[in-house]
This record gives structure tokens, sequence and C-alpha cells, in this order.
């Protein structure tokens, strides 16, 4: 058996180690672990002044500015860099990174029947239709004005009392004539021969 000087063995060793496969969850929240503060400090957060609404960010430490729809959004936020979208929006990520090797992307809506922070939380409305923000399910009056009234029609009469043929006009009954009676001065000039 050879003997490998100790140099070589520590050099093999951590060659070894690196090649090894990682576990697929371990892989992926290495790449989007976030720097988080033990304990968190807020004097270290940086100032949300100008921000029109404001979310925690991912680890629960600081506020910092929230996207707006359209606007970008990251994947990860830390007190120090990016930015959340607000309740009620998700973040539709891009295949690409931005140059400091973030993922990146949109401010969308939730979809229907989701809504909060991320669109985690599922609407339980009876018609599937809640606030994004809040989860309040919404009512619209111009449904329920409609629902709650019949509409208002005029009374068809079967085509068995008002059957004419063409040129059979002495047949036409008197409460037809009377709706007709109240004519603009264009319609006059409109009649038929």
């Amino acid at each position: 058996m050879a003997h490998l000087p100790l140099q070589d063995m520590k050099g093999f060793l951590f060659l070894t180690l690196l090649l090894m496969p990682m576990p697929a969850g371990a892989a992926w929240s290495a790449k989007y672990a976030v720097d988080c503060p033990d304990p968190c400090d807020s004097n270290a957060c940086k100032s949300t002044a100008r921000c029109k609404r404001t979310v925690l960010d991912d680890c629960g430490c600081c506020r910092v500015c929230a996207a707006a729809l359209g606007e970008t959004c990251y994947r990860t936020v830390s007190g120090m860099d990016g930015v959340k979208c607000g309740p009620g929006l998700k973040c539709q990520f891009y295949t690409e990174e931005d140059d400091f090797g973030d993922e990146f992307g949109i401010c969308k809506e939730c979809p229907y029947g989701s809504y909060g922070m991320e669109c985690r939380k599922a609407c339980n409305c009876p018609s599937g239709i809640c606030d994004r923000v809040t989860g309040k399910c919404l009512k619209f009056p111009f449904f329920q004005l409609s629902a709650s009234k019949p509409p208002n029609r005029r009374k068809i009469s079967s085509h068995t009392d008002n059957d004419m043929a063409s040129g059979d006009g002495n047949s036409v009954k008197e409460e037809f004539v009377k709706e007709k009676v109240i004519r603009s001065p264009v319609m006059k000039w409109l009649n038929p021969r």
C-alpha cells in the first residue's frame, strides 16, 4: 500500500467533499439564503421614509419598500437590499438574473381565489372573489340589484292574436294603433306608403 503525504491527503479529502452530491433542498436553499442578523438589529435597517408602502423583509426584521403592481421585485429580500411585492401581489420571476446574480421579476396581481402577502392565503368567499389584499368578500351591487328586482318586461302577445299577412293592414287591433299615435315629426316623413 502506498503512503500519501499528509498534504496530498488533505487535498484529496477536500476534493472528495467538494465533489460529493448535495441534496436538492440544500442546494436550493443555499442559492436563496438571506444573510439574516441574529439577533435582529432594527438600527441596521435602512430608512423607508421614501416608501409609499412597506412590508417585512424575508428575515422578519426590517421594514422594506413594497413594490407596486408592475414594479420590479426580487426573490430574496433582506433589510439591506431588494424590494418585495406588497400585499395582494406576487412576484412573477424572469428566467434571467440581474447583474449581481439575483433573481428578479415584476409584481403581478394575485390570481382569483387567493390574497395576502405573496398570494399564499385562499379566499373563502361564496363567489370565490375577495379583496386581494385583505381577503374580505367582494359584493357587486349591480349584480345584487338585478337579482332582487325582476326585469320590467312588456307583455308579449302570442302570434295568433296579431298575425297578419302582407297587405292586410285593416285587421290591426286597436291597442297597436294607440301605441303609434305619438310620433315625432321625423317619423311623419319616414312613414311607408
